[in-house]
């Protein structure tokens, strides 16, 4: 009855909680991948797709939480899925929030901005939840199975140690009956310890006489294996559940030596099972014997989860994996392998990057947004006062641009502020930064000013470049740049001090009749 529960407990609660786990990871991610594809392309036919994930992920949290409430096995409080339900409903609504603002068009003012940026955390501490939540549920799948592997073979050596009293019992019978009445019985019983051995079907004795012991015997052992054999699990159920795992699963020897792989291991690596077993582990890491496994050797009771590793294919790509790892201990409880899974995360890490840039570049120009410039004019404040050097502030705005809008369409007006930007980063060095801080307004930190006339040679320059035509077509826009200039430390020791003086100064040129530069003066 304990085995039956246990293998009640395997499948009723950790498959498909594991499943659950995956399921509701996947989901999320592609919703994530949809979500962003409809944000940079507003394409409107993504809703209906994106409603239906979001619909099947409230499910699937329906269901993790069913399957809590009725199992008290499972390690995770339900508070803890309830509070990433409503994590997740606030991600629901802050998306929704946003949604009006999706489209090249969209023009994004700073709390917009900083709308999307709340969005893309909430998105990605979720993402790592989900993934955490996905991990913890495959790993307590496989500490289920090697519990359960443990106990039934405890139960083997129990049903062994049986078999000798049955043998015993029937060489005594023997001696004291007629060869002719024991022969059959005892065939049955050495043929069905055979088939059991090998997880095969037992045979059911024929003709039992209700005063023949030794018939009664084999019937009872019959009806003994018939029962084991229904609540014992077998190597290919145990095989079947390794098979679908999400993970890859790597079985090691203690001499690092790969013992046994899944079918998502052979293929995430690119490798055949066999060209796998036998190999050192280091074949699958990128920096050889610089992997999770290092100095394992000799320690008990060894645990790791989700560490960071690169690892190879086959054909020699490099990948980003999360790394879990055991050990494994024997029935007298000595260790004699390791049990490590890896999934790949290069999707995650793509999509990290992904909100990296929406968080820190503007999506029309690609040039550095109002967050990213505050830390660069940090940044060189820091470098300034700790070398003694200048550097110098130049706010930008275009001359003449609303009319490009009203006259052409706010299509041109894109291409328009792309132009400004490409040309901008053209006249700069690469230390120095360029960023777009409103509509048709720019920053640009001049790092290593030593004297005025420099930062006035670098601002003819600009009034020069943006004053040239910009042509797309038979559209011809002219346009001009009102500048203006504040030093550091001149001016101020503090980014907003030189901020503000800077716009100060942009204001003259403006009021000196536009498409000219002015330093800030008190």
């Amino acid at each position: 009855m304990a085995q039956y529960d246990r293998l009640s407990q395997l499948e009723e609660t950790w498959f498909p909680m594991a499943s659950l786990g995956s399921e509701m990871r996947h989901v999320f991610q592609t919703q994530i991948d949809r979500h962003e594809d409809a944000f940079l392309t507003g394409g409107e036919e993504l809703d209906g797709e994106i409603n239906s994930l979001q619909f099947r992920l409230m499910n699937k949290f329906d269901l993790l939480e069913e399957l809590i409430r009725k199992n008290p096995y499972v390690p995770l409080p339900l508070s803890q899925i309830e509070l990433l339900k409503k994590d997740y409903g606030q991600l629901l609504e802050l998306g929704q929030g946003i949604e009006p603002w999706m489209g090249e068009d969209a023009e994004l003012t700073p709390v917009m901005q900083k709308e999307i940026q709340r969005h893309g955390r909430l998105q990605h501490n979720l993402l790592e939840r989900f993934t955490a939540l996905d991990e913890r549920f495959s790993a307590c799948f496989i500490e289920a199975i090697q519990e359960n592997k443990a106990k039934s073979l405890h139960t083997t050596f129990f049903l062994g140690f049986l078999f000798v009293l049955v043998i015993l019992c029937v060489t005594v019978i023997i001696e004291k009956m007629a060869g002719h009445l024991l022969i059959k019985p005892l065939t049955t019983i050495k043929d069905n310890i055979r088939r059991f051995a090998v997880f095969h079907d037992v045979v059911e004795p024929e003709g039992v006489n209700p005063s023949d012991e030794v018939g009664l015997l084999a019937s009872a052992f019959w009806e003994m294996t018939k029962d084991l054999k229904a609540t014992t699990v077998s190597k290919r159920y145990v095989d079947n559940i390794i098979r679908n795992m999400s993970g890859a699963l790597v079985v090691l020897g203690l001499d690092d030596c790969i013992q046994k792989v899944n079918q998502q291991a052979t293929e995430l690596f690119g490798y055949g099972e066999g060209d796998l077993i036998g190999q050192r582990v280091t074949l699958l890491f990128a920096n050889g014997e610089d992997n999770p496994l290092h100095n394992v050797r000799g320690l008990e009771n060894w645990f790791c989860r989700n560490v960071e590793v690169d690892c190879r294919r086959q054909d020699g790509h490099v990948f980003k994996a999360h790394f879990s790892g055991s050990t494994m201990d024997n029935e007298i409880g000595k260790v004699v392998g390791i049990v490590c899974v890896l999934n790949d995360i290069t999707e995650m890490k793509i999509a990290e990057q992904k909100l990296k840039r929406m968080a820190l570049y503007d999506a029309l120009t690609g040039l550095a947004n109002r967050h990213l410039f505050f830390d660069r004019l940090d940044l060189a404040i820091h470098e300034a006062k700790r070398s003694g050097n200048k550097f110098a502030l130049l706010f930008l705005d275009l001359d003449n641009f609303k009319p490009v809008n009203d006259t052409f369409g706010h299509d041109i007006g894109d291409l328009v502020l792309k132009e400004v930007a490409a040309r901008l980063q053209h006249l700069v060095r690469s230390g120095d930064t360029v960023a777009r801080v409103g509509g048709d307004e720019f920053t640009i930190v001049l790092t290593g000013i030593h004297e005025e006339q420099a930062a006035a040679r670098v601002a003819e320059k600009i009034i020069q470049c943006i004053g040239a035509p910009f042509i797309f077509g038979e559209v011809s826009c002219p346009l001009g740049v009102s500048i203006g200039v504040s030093l550091f430390p001149d001016q101020g020791e503090m980014a907003d001090l030189l901020i503000n003086k800077a716009d100060q100064a942009m204001y003259s040129a403006k009021n000196k009749g536009r498409n000219t530069y002015c330093f800030y003066r008190k």
